[in-house]
């Protein structure tokens, strides 16, 4: 049984891959709260309301193979190999291809977190310089996907 005080080899706690995963997957929720209500038109609450949860369900889905798939994997093939792994780049790149056509999604955020945490797992690795290009390109997925929360309401409120 592990706890939150519990490490893995790599030197990252369990509590803050955990603390990570909630973390992405709160942020992702808030900023599809503020798409879908936020943007101050009238009118379609069901809508809005049917919206939001299909795309909690994208968040919960993505962070579920992000945070119990894929990271869990790269902590592994890290402790295993003492190398910094080319799946901290793949998520963070993968993180920021996806701002653009599906930042809707909540997708971004999860993914990003999840290059992120790879990243940090990995930076004292060898091949460390993967890690830390995988958390610089997962620090601008994130920037990026809040940005066009941003300019999205701006848009629709008129003030761009």
């Amino acid at each position: 049984m592990t706890t939150a005080a519990t490490s893995v080899p790599t030197g990252l706690t369990i509590g803050a891959r955990h603390g990570a995963a909630v973390a992405s997957v709160a942020g992702a929720v808030a900023l599809n709260a503020f798409g879908i209500w936020g943007d101050g038109t009238p009118g379609g609450e069901n809508d809005r309301l049917v919206s939001f949860l299909v795309d909690c369900g994208f968040i919960a889905i993505g962070a579920a193979l992000v945070f119990g798939l894929a990271v869990p994997r790269g902590l592994k093939r890290l402790a295993a190999t003492g190398r910094a792994g080319s799946g901290a780049v793949v998520l963070s790149l993968l993180a920021l291809v996806l701002v653009v056509p599906a930042f809707w999604t909540g997708l971004p955020p999860v993914l990003a977190a999840g290059g992120i945490v790879l990243g940090l797992a990995g930076r004292t690795a060898a091949r460390s310089g993967l890690a830390i290009a995988a958390m610089v390109v997962g620090l601008l997925a994130i920037v990026g996907d809040v940005a066009i929360y941003i300019a999205d309401w701006m848009n629709t409120n008129g003030v761009l």
